[in-house]
């Protein structure tokens, strides 16, 4: 039995394969007898495009972080990112932040300051959170990056 004769049983209500895993190993398959381009799309899939609007970077910068506690009382933090784009960066941060805080950066490399808005609160860990921020405009050069990211 070829894996694209699945009998009725086998198929949903709308007549598709019930299985992704089904599918993918149909479409290695086709793949295979040459049939498809390896990159081509599985049939029905959802191209979902990229909102970043510059090209993200893994990058490990050490920058200081300077922002307002809740009690609005003040604090800094030596940070580092996990990424970073012509728009913001994703910090490892000990400090509470929540969306929508003013921070101000500092890269410790080029002594660059840099204020930014937290716009993502990630994966909190045991002691530090993620936090994704952005610059209010785009400013490659704060990380050293390529003029066209």
């Amino acid at each position: 039995m070829l894996l694209g004769d699945l009998s009725e049983s086998q198929r949903g209500p709308s007549g598709k394969n019930m299985s992704r895993i089904f599918d993918a190993i149909k479409n290695a398959q086709r793949v295979r007898e040459g049939k498809v381009h390896p990159n081509a799309p599985v049939e029905g899939a959802v191209e979902i495009p990229d909102r970043r609007r510059s090209r993200r970077w893994s990058l490990d910068v050490s920058v200081y972080v300077y922002g307002h506690g809740p009690s609005k009382e003040p604090f800094h933090e030596e940070a580092h990112t996990l990424h970073v784009n012509a728009n913001g960066a994703l910090l490892l941060l000990s400090a509470p932040v929540k969306r929508g805080q003013i921070l101000l950066l500092t890269n410790r490399l080029t002594e660059k300051e840099q204020d930014c808005r937290v716009v993502f609160i990630g994966t909190q860990r045991s002691s530090t959170v993620e936090a994704g921020v952005a610059f209010p405009l785009t400013n490659p050069e704060f990380w050293n990056l390529p003029a066209q990211t």
